[in-house]
């Protein structure tokens, strides 16, 4: 093979790679400083955070602190959600990231404009994938609110599984309502 051949040889061998953070709607990227406002707008918004465990909304600035303390996490990431197109739609992450148990936490969130169009599952599936092939994982668990229906009907696409319920764990929109706990082992993983 003559040198000059070898680069137009790995090009085409690296067109076939498919991206680990790309999925059959959204992709994965980087949290970046330009995508703070839109951040804020999105999660602050009831129906989204009434699903989260954050509690009251916060300026521009506290999501701002959510970003930099998110890059200095030795033990997880925080990606952002995109469309194909390159919208911005929300962000996902793994937490608690242990080597050793190869496992993690997952966390994430759709802005409502985007919800009931798959890029929920698309996000969740493309991360897990990314954890269990890239970053050797074999379990990735989750909490989702019993008055979350939507959220928990898009793990159960992707494969996790219920493990427990802490009844009357958390107070949301002025009740008790019991937490889930869902987990996903490598080899549950559904693909779409």
């Amino acid at each position: 093979m003559l040198p000059a051949e070898m680069p137009d040889q790995q090009h085409d061998d690296f067109r076939r790679i498919r991206s680990p953070f790309r999925g059959a709607l959204v992709r994965l990227r980087a949290f970046e400083e330009d995508d703070i406002r839109a951040v804020n707008e999105m999660v602050w918004d009831p129906e989204v955070s009434q699903h989260l465990a954050i509690a009251w909304p916060q300026p521009v600035a506290g999501t701002r602190q959510f970003w930099e303390g998110a890059r200095k996490v030795e033990d997880g990431l925080v990606l952002a959600i995109e469309t194909i197109r390159g919208e911005l739609v929300g962000l996902c992450g793994l937490e608690s990231i242990s080597t050793r148990n190869h496992s993690a936490a997952l966390g994430i969130w759709i802005g409502k404009p985007f919800w009931d169009r798959g890029f929920g599952t698309d996000a969740v599936r493309t991360l897990c994938r990314f954890g269990f092939g890239e970053m050797h994982l074999n379990r990735i668990a989750l909490t989702v609110y019993a008055t979350n229906p939507r959220g928990r009907r898009a793990y159960e696409k992707v494969g996790f599984k219920e493990e427990g319920r802490w009844r009357s764990a958390q107070f949301v929109g002025g009740q008790l309502v019991d937490v889930i706990e869902m987990g996903l082992l490598a080899g549950d993983l559904l693909e779409a």
